[in-house]
């Protein structure tokens, strides 16, 4: 899993098992890799790129990935029966019917020489689905004893059970805003929002941020990264304040919008993951502004959530099961997504 936050490939090796119409998993291992300057600069400009630069990024990025997954199972002993690869989102634009996450399958499964599944927001976005969160079929399979379960990665998002259909949606930008303002002061990130609760409040930038259009809209709906740079960070690098009232505001605007996005709901427990659970002043701000019960688990869930929910997306797309829920992103219906690539090619040869 590689998300808009920018800092490294997560890798998680799971094990699922199905008993009884229930899954149970294990995270056996998990690591981050971080990506060099190098690699941060070139995967926040793709967008920005020629196609034959994407193109190449495509190859590249997916032998990236490859190279990282056989250094894993080989410190880890490990020997997978497939490899699940979100990849890197380089575009999402379900209102012009396209998305793309570079990471080429077939590379992956070449370098490995492992079963890779991959491209699972395609088949979504080809059903007028929004192709995002996809996250929420593992909310419904692996953590249903939460009433919500809130991820604050680059952008946060938020799953909840409503009339019997399992709902979900991007809720705002978050790290992405909060890691643009850290590298202002030189620092990748703010941790544990040490500079943020040096600022205070400016209210002006806080009615600002929470008067965005995006918010008017109902669900389902999904934030793009490219929305989040012409949008918010725009409003941000506009405001004559100081970093740290930035981060101060910007920190209480992601604490506000998850209390919008709950408030309605009698009273219950919310899992937090992500990265954003590991800043005490951003979590010490949602307990604040929320009625509900904040659960932060283990490190393993704050930082592999994602990385396991794909992990169970390949399985299901193996085992020919819905992966992605159409009451969530609002496609005409349900659907397996994924594309299939053959780690080792057969060896007879068909004339």
């Amino acid at each position: 899993m590689s998300g808009s936050s920018l800092d490294g490939l997560d890798i998680a090796f799971c094990e699922f098992n199905l008993e009884k119409g229930k899954w149970a998993y294990k995270i056996n291992a998990a690591k981050t890799y971080y990506y060099t300057e190098e690699w941060k600069i070139r995967l926040r400009e793709l967008p920005n790129a020629a196609a034959k630069e994407i193109i190449r990024a495509n190859t590249e990025y997916a032998s990236l990935c490859a190279d990282f997954i056989n250094e894993f199972t080989y410190e880890n002993k490990l020997s997978p029966d497939l490899i699940s690869s979100h990849g890197h989102t380089v575009f999402h634009e379900p209102a012009e019917g396209f998305t793309y996450q570079i990471g080429d399958g077939q590379v992956i499964a070449t370098n490995t020489k492992t079963k890779t599944i991959c491209d699972f927001r395609s088949m979504d976005i080809s059903l007028g689905g929004q192709g995002a969160p996809l996250v929420p079929i593992g909310d419904e399979l692996l953590f249903a004893g939460y009433e919500f379960c809130l991820n604050i990665g680059g952008i946060a998002n938020i799953s909840f059970r409503e009339n019997n259909k399992r709902i979900a949606y991007d809720i705002c930008a978050a790290n992405q805003l909060l890691n643009f303002l850290s590298l202002q002061l030189g620092k990748p990130f703010d941790k544990n929002g040490y500079y943020a609760q040096l600022g205070k409040l400016n209210t002006h930038l806080f009615n600002t941020l929470n008067k965005d259009a995006y918010f008017m809209e109902k669900a389902p709906k999904s934030l793009s990264n490219q929305y989040v740079k012409n949008n918010f960070i725009d409003i941000v690098n506009k405001s004559g304040c100081s970093v740290e009232d930035k981060l101060y505001t910007v920190s209480k605007h992601i604490a506000y919008q998850v209390n919008e996005s709950s408030k309605r709901f009698p009273k219950g427990k919310i899992l937090l993951s992500g990265g954003g659970a590991h800043n005490s002043f951003l979590t010490s701000a949602i307990k604040r502004e929320c009625k509900h019960e904040i659960v932060i688990p283990g490190s393993k869930i704050i930082d592999y959530k994602e990385a396991l929910i794909f992990a169970l997306m390949g399985v299901l797309k193996e085992l020919g099961k819905v992966n992605c829920l159409a009451s969530v992103t609002g496609a005409r219906r349900d659907c397996s997504g994924g594309t299939e690539y053959l780690g080792i090619p057969p060896t007879k040869q068909v004339i």
